[in-house]
Parts: C-alpha cells; structure tokens; sequence
C-alpha cells in the first residue's frame, strides 16, 4: 500500500500594509483648526510688522515687570518718539535709561514664524496641532530670551555702569539672541518634520 505525499496548503500572503504617513488625510476637526488658526496666523504677522511699535512698548512693559519683582529696582517706562525708554535705579536715583528699539525687538523673530506658520496651516499638510505647537513653543523661547537679555542689560547697567551695559548689550546679548533664535528655529522645525507612530497607523490603509 503507497501513501502519496501532498505538501501542505500555504496561507494566502497578506498583503503588507503601507507605513507611510499620508499626510493629506486630515480629519475635519484638523482643518477646521487650521480654516481659523491659519488666518489668525497671518494676521498676527502683518500685526508684529505694522503695530511693531505698539509691541515693543508692550514688550519692554513685560521686561519692566520683571526687572522691578526679580531685581527690585525702582523703574521708570516713558516713551520717545522713536522708542520706550526704562530707567531702573535704587534709592540714589535712576540711572541711563535704555531704549527698546526695532532691531532688539523680538518682532523681528516670530513674524516670520507666525508667517510660516500660517502659510503651513492654510496650504500645508502638516497636523495642525503640530504646527501650532512648534510656532507656540518657538515664539514663547524668542520672548522668554529677550526679556532676560532686557532684564540682564539692566541689572548690568545698574551694577557697571556704561561698561557693564556696553558689555552685555553688544556681547552677551547678542550671542543670547542668536543661540534662542537658532535654537527656536530647530525646535520649530523638528517638531512639523518628525513623524510620530500615530501618524503612522493613520497612514496605514
């Protein structure tokens, strides 16, 4: 008596499922945030461009509150023609003031990032939380840094005299300045361009 020998049934192969993020399935509620955070966006450029000014006067505001609760120097916000003026000083008296110009002004750095961010939100196919989260957490480093280089430019002053404002007004702030906006500019990037493991299941068919 012979047996003959069959091989055994192979499974059908599954086919092997896509993990690559498809980035243009945004779910309603996505562009909806993005239908109105977009323009809001936008519209906060334009605003950090024209009403600079009025930013500036609020932002050395900002500097003059922490001055006055973190160094407990008396202050003194006026304003210039060109620019505000804070004067800080002890007992004795107020001391030079300094003056927040257009250049110092962090306007000059999240304007672009509110532009880019917009511009992402409207045309982009980026998560929108992403993007806002990057454009939140960039722009809140940008502020932060330039208000602890108005803070320390005061305290430096106060202490040093010309020498000391000269010192961290040409030097130390600058180099803040440019570590905080490259700093800014690689978190912002970082967080619109990686690609996480929800992305990923979203994106599998």
């Amino acid at each position: 008596m012979t047996a003959d020998v069959y091989p055994q049934p192979s499974r059908p192969s599954r086919p092997a499922r896509s993990r690559l993020p498809q980035h243009g399935r945004t779910p309603l509620s996505g562009r909806l945030l993005a239908g109105v955070s977009g323009p809001l966006l936008l519209g906060l450029c334009g605003f950090l461009v024209v009403g600079e000014r009025y930013y500036r006067f609020r932002e050395m505001a900002g500097a003059q509150w922490i001055v006055s609760h973190a160094l407990g120097l008396r202050t003194m916000l006026l304003a210039s023609p060109d620019a505000p003026v804070l004067y800080a000083g002890g007992d004795g008296g107020f001391g030079r003031g300094i003056a927040l110009s257009t250049g110092c002004s962090s306007a000059l750095l999240i304007a672009p990032l509110a532009l880019l961010s917009g511009v992402l939100l409207l045309f982009g196919s980026r998560r929108p939380t992403r993007v806002l989260l990057g454009f939140v957490l960039a722009a809140g480093l940008v502020v932060a840094a330039n208000l602890g280089r108005l803070t320390l430019i005061v305290a430096m002053q106060n202490r040093y005299g010309d020498e000391g404002f000269g010192w961290t007004h040409v030097l130390f702030g600058s180099v803040l300045m440019m570590a905080a906006a490259l700093i800014a500019l690689l978190l912002f990037l970082y967080l619109i361009t990686r690609t996480s493991t929800r992305d990923t299941e979203v994106g599998a068919p």
